[in-house]
C-alpha cells in the first residue's frame, strides 16, 4: 500500500522555499519558528497540499493570510491565531505583502511535556482559529520574538525555548473563553476518534473499528461526533480519506483506479462520486489542475 509522504520542516523549506537565502539558518530542533515578514516572500504561494508531520501555529499581527486545512479555507487577519494538528492536509494559499507575525512548528513530544492531557485535547478541539484580545496578541508577539532569538542562537537552550512556548500556550488559554470551558466526554471521544482516523483511514473505513478501539458503542460514537463536529463518523472517515487522496493523486504515475483500491474503495466509480461530493471536482479534474500548476 502506498504511504502518503509526510512533510518535515526541512522538507517544507526544500520544496516550497527553494529561493530562501542561505543566510537563514536551518533549524533541526523539535520546535522551530519563522518570522512571517522575513520569510513569506520566499514561499511559492499557493503551496501544494501536503501532510506535515508536525503541529503548527500561525499568529498574524498584521496583514492577512489564507491557509487551507483539510476542506476548510481559513482566512486569517490581525490578532488571530491558527492551530493545525499534524495529520491534517494543508496548504498556504495566500499571504498579503504586509503580513507579519510568526509561524511556530512543533512536534508532539513538546506538547506531551508542557501540556496536560485535558489541555492538549482542548487546544485541538476548539475552533482552529482564535481571535485574540489586542493586548494578548501584543504579549504573544513579544514572547515569540524572544523565542526566535533563542532558537537562532548557535546552541539554543531548549529548556528556555520550551518554557517560552509553554508560557505562550498558557497565555492563550487564560485569554480565550473557548479554552476555559469544561471538557465533556463527547469532545474527548471526538479528539481521540480524529487521531485514530488520521492513522488508519487508508485501511479502515468501518465505524465499528473506531468504536471498538475507543471502547464505546457505535451509537455513542455517532452521537458524540455528530454533536461535536456536525458530521457522522462515516462522513468524517470518508472526508479524511478523500482529502488525503489528493496527495496520492499528485503521483501521476498511478491511475485513479489504483489509488481508489489503495484507499480501500472497491469501486473506483464510488470513489470518484465521493471525491466530487467532498471536493467539488472529479479526480480527473483535480489532476488536470495539478498539471496546469506544474506547467506554470
Amino acid at each position: 500500500m502506498t504511504k502518503i509522504k509526510r512533510i518535515t520542516p526541512l522538507d517544507f523549506r526544500g520544496e516550497y522555499m527553494s529561493e530562501m537565502s542561505t543566510d537563514f539558518a536551518v533549524l533541526k530542533t523539535p520546535i522551530q519558528i519563522h518570522n512571517i515578514a522575513q520569510t513569506s516572500g520566499f514561499i511559492k504561494v499557493p503551496t501544494p497540499l501536503h501532510r506535515p508531520e508536525f503541529n503548527f501555529i500561525v499568529h498574524i499581527t498584521k496583514g492577512t493570510a489564507v491557509q487551507q486545512v483539510d476542506a476548510n479555507q481559513i482566512a486569517l487577519k490581525e490578532n488571530e491565531i491558527l492551530f493545525v494538528r499534524q495529520g491534517n492536509v494543508t496548504a498556504l494559499n495566500a499571504v498579503s505583502p504586509d503580513a507579519a507575525g510568526y509561524i511556530i512548528l512543533f512536534e508532539d513530544q513538546i506538547l506531551n511535556q508542557i501540556l496536560s492531557k485535558q489541555e492538549l485535547i482542548k487546544l485541538f478541539s476548539v475552533n482552529m482559529v482564535i481571535n485574540l484580545p489586542q493586548e494578548t496578541s501584543v504579549w504573544l508577539n513579544a514572547l515569540f520574538e524572544l523565542l526566535n532569538v533563542e532558537l537562532y542562537q548557535t546552541s539554543p537552550n531548549l529548556g528556555i525555548c520550551y518554557s517560552l512556548f509553554q508560557a505562550a500556550l498558557q497565555k492563550v488559554f487564560s485569554s480565550t473563553t473557548e479554552l476555559n470551558t469544561t471538557m465533556n466526554r463527547g469532545a474527548e471521544i471526538t479528539f481521540h476518534f480524529k487521531e485514530l482516523v488520521y492513522k488508519h483511514y487508508q485501511e479502515q473505513k468501518s465505524v465499528l473499528f473506531y468504536a471498538t478501539a475507543l471502547s464505546v458503542s457505535e451509537n455513542y460514537l455517532h452521537r458524540s461526533i455528530k454533536q461535536t463536529i456536525g458530521e457522522s463518523p462515516k462522513e468524517w472517515i470518508n472526508k479524511v480519506s478523500i482529502l488525503q487522496s489528493q496527495l496520492l493523486l499528485q503521483d501521476l504515475t498511478k491511475s485513479i483506479s489504483e489509488i481508489a483500491f489503495e484507499l480501500n474503495y472497491g469501486d473506483p466509480s464510488y470513489f470518484g462520486r465521493l471525491f466530487k461530493k467532498i471536493t467539488g471536482v472529479t479526480p480527473s479534474e483535480y489532476r488536470t489542475s495539478i498539471t496546469q500548476d506544474l506547467s506554470e
